[in-house]
């Protein structure tokens, strides 16, 4: 009988954010993040976001989205069917790190932003978006 095991992960990406997470006013959503899965079609990832010091609200968290499309266009920011994932974060101000687990791939391009809900804008620099692809083994 065959037995599911997590395979290997693979390496985590460069940093994706760019520019898209400086100076993120509280309760807005970041430009998209682009993360191309059609050549490795991997099942799932670690979706880390690293946040430059930031002043966190009791209650603040950040949010993952991800838009998938069908292979060709992707929904509109902020509309259509996309994939969502909450982690709260600690209060005062420092760095932040949130690790997404088990974050949900599908075989095409997709698009990634973060919504912050951290009560404060996030910094101006110093704000970073890592993937870290992995699958499930049957052998």
């Amino acid at each position: 009988m065959s037995v599911a095991k997590w395979a290997t992960p693979s390496a985590r990406s460069a940093n994706l954010a760019g520019t898209a997470l400086n100076s993120l006013a509280n309760g807005s959503e970041s430009a998209f993040v682009a993360y191309n899965n059609s050549s490795n079609l991997d099942l799932y990832a670690a979706v880390t976001v690293k946040l430059g010091s930031l002043n966190a609200v009791a209650g603040g968290s950040v949010t993952l989205r991800i838009y998938a499309g069908d292979g060709t266009d992707t929904p509109d920011r902020g509309a259509g069917s996309f994939d969502t994932y909450t982690e709260a974060l600690t209060t005062g101000t420092s760095a932040k790190v949130v690790v997404f687990r088990m974050v949900r791939l599908y075989p095409f391009p997709c698009q990634i932003t973060v919504v912050n809900n951290a009560g404060n804008s996030t910094a101006a620099s110093g704000n970073e978006l890592y993937v870290r692809p992995f699958n499930e083994d049957v052998t």
